[in-house]
């Protein structure tokens, strides 16, 4: 396992609509959050799940450990502010791993090295640990939570793991 998990903002959102945000305290301890994340993830507008993720500040094992000091800039000016602030993080924390599923950020953090997993692997990885009894109906979910994953990377992620 990784000593440090970095998350960026939709992984988060996603699994906290279909109240599964625990999978990543169980799989990774403690997850670790910048501060535009952090906005993004708990906005001032309610939407569902949001209550999930300022629990998880609240306990401790989302955090969000203050400004992250850096001069990196993407090398794709389209990355949002959440985006771009998760891999300047994890681009300062070598051996790190990014929680992301937008596919120009995903783009980015490979171009400089950065492991990633985005939430699909991560309710796989779930499975595999004995934390879930099955990814498939988790996965499910998400579509109608409003949170779309493209059926060619959920269909991967279940060969994966063999469902």
């Amino acid at each position: 396992m990784r000593s440090v998990v970095i998350a960026d903002a939709g992984p988060l959102i996603a699994l906290s609509r279909i109240d599964a945000l625990d999978l990543l305290r169980g799989l990774f301890g403690q997850v670790l959050v910048t501060e535009e994340v952090r906005d993004e993830a708990l906005p001032a507008a309610d939407y569902p799940g949001k209550a999930f993720i300022a629990q998880s500040f609240d306990a401790g094992w989302l955090a969000c450990p203050g400004p992250f000091e850096t001069s990196w800039r993407p090398t794709n000016p389209g990355l949002d502010a959440g985006e771009r602030s998760a891999i300047a993080a994890a681009v300062q924390m070598p051996g790190c791993l990014l929680i992301i599923d937008d596919r120009a950020g995903r783009a980015e953090a490979k171009s400089h090295h950065v492991a990633i997993i985005g939430t699909a692997a991560v309710i796989g990885l779930a499975k595999l640990q004995g934390l879930i009894p099955a990814a498939r109906p988790v996965l499910a979910r998400l579509q109608p939570a409003g949170y779309f994953i493209h059926p060619r990377i959920i269909g991967a992620v279940l060969q994966d793991i063999g469902e």
